[in-house]
């Protein structure tokens, strides 16, 4: 294997890791460790919303954590690495449920994302930028 092509393999791999770090925390409601995934400069690009939004106002967003879960299946539809920087298609495909109240119907869940990936100067991958959208149902695929 030559050196250049064990390299992209590594990428690849640190990569994947990354991914399904990103997958796990939303998986098990670590919101801050998910948070401690993207680069300080990280943007998010929300559905129905015209700017976008930095790291401390997503973390607002996801403040609804504290009330809810999140219990979907997550598949990553592609993966890409390109030097220091790549790029993940997700989705996610389940629901929001109730943390204390037990009754509450489930909320419906459903989002594609793309996440951009890039390598740190200090080696380390981080996302980036998180662009989604939420397909009506999921019949949309």
């Amino acid at each position: 294997m030559s050196e250049t092509t064990a390299q992209q393999t590594s990428a690849e791999s640190s990569a994947r890791q990354l991914i399904l770090a990103g997958i796990r925390c939303l998986q098990s409601d670590q919101f801050e460790a998910y948070f401690e995934l993207f680069s300080e400069d990280a943007i998010w690009m929300m559905p129905s919303r015209f700017g976008d939004v930095g790291i401390n106002e997503a973390r607002k967003f996801y403040n609804f954590t504290h009330k809810f879960r999140f219990e979907q299946e997550s598949t990553i539809e592609e993966l890409r690495v390109f030097d220091d920087w790549g790029f993940a298609r997700l989705s996610f495909d389940g629901y929001l449920v109730a943390k204390q109240d037990s009754g509450a119907a489930p909320i419906r869940s459903i989002s594609r994302h793309l996440w951009i990936i890039a390598r740190q100067p200090s080696g380390q991958w981080k996302i980036t930028r998180d662009m989604w959208n939420n397909p009506r149902d999921s019949q949309s695929r």
